[in-house]
């Protein structure tokens, strides 16, 4: 997703909580952190297409940001002087195998830094053109427009989605495992024994 996709996704969606709409640059400057849990079923746009998301703890998706002052990067104009929020989101969404069309847990442990502008315009700013260390550039923060009142779950919402693989799938399916252990079991009862052979040529003798 670019910065100009992130920051369109990020729009506040239906009614959030005091606690989540924060002054964002002012959260940056003073080197303030939160941390929060929201139940999966409010990421309407993450869990669009999915299958029912658990309730309780296991649908719970729970999430951290802290602010600093960018302290700038080596070969690079970015991040020098400017406001950010490190932004930490763990979740287990349902999602489908597209294999074998069963439910699986698919694990979010995703951590992210966001580098804030003022505008629009900002996030064209490609100074990235600084450096041409490939290192450096993909370790570049990703920016967003902050504002006095910034929507911390949309931006946590952002982060869900785009740590859910497009095409989610097992890394083993069940049916396959199990039939790669029948086929293994049937192969091993159809070889015959070492030892078996062995006596056949003892007796031939």
């Amino acid at each position: 997703m670019s910065d100009n996709q992130r920051a369109g996704a990020a729009k506040p969606h239906g009614s959030v909580s005091a606690a989540t709409v924060v002054d964002a640059f002012a959260l940056a400057r003073q080197g303030g952190s939160l941390q929060g849990e929201v139940p999966l079923s409010r990421m309407t746009r993450a869990i669009e297409g999915l299958p029912e998301q658990p309730q309780g703890d296991a649908g719970l998706v729970r999430w951290s940001v802290r602010g600093e002052m960018g302290k700038g990067v080596v070969g690079s104009s970015i991040a020098a002087d400017q406001p950010l929020l490190h932004l930490h989101v763990e979740a287990h969404p349902v999602l489908i195998c597209q294999r074998c069309n069963d439910p699986f847990v698919f694990d979010v442990d995703s951590s992210t830094v966001l580098q804030l502008v003022k505008s629009e315009d900002e996030l064209d700013d490609d100074l990235s053109m600084d450096t041409q260390d490939p290192d450096v550039v993909d370790s570049l923060p990703e920016k967003v427009v902050g504002s006095h009142r910034f929507d911390l779950l949309a931006q946590v919402e952002d982060e869900l989605i785009l740590s859910i693989p497009f095409v989610p799938k097992h890394l083993v399916c069940p049916g396959a495992q199990a039939e790669d252990g029948d086929a293994q079991q049937a192969s091993a009862t159809q070889r015959p024994s070492p030892f078996a052979v062995l006596e056949q040529l003892k007796r031939k003798d």
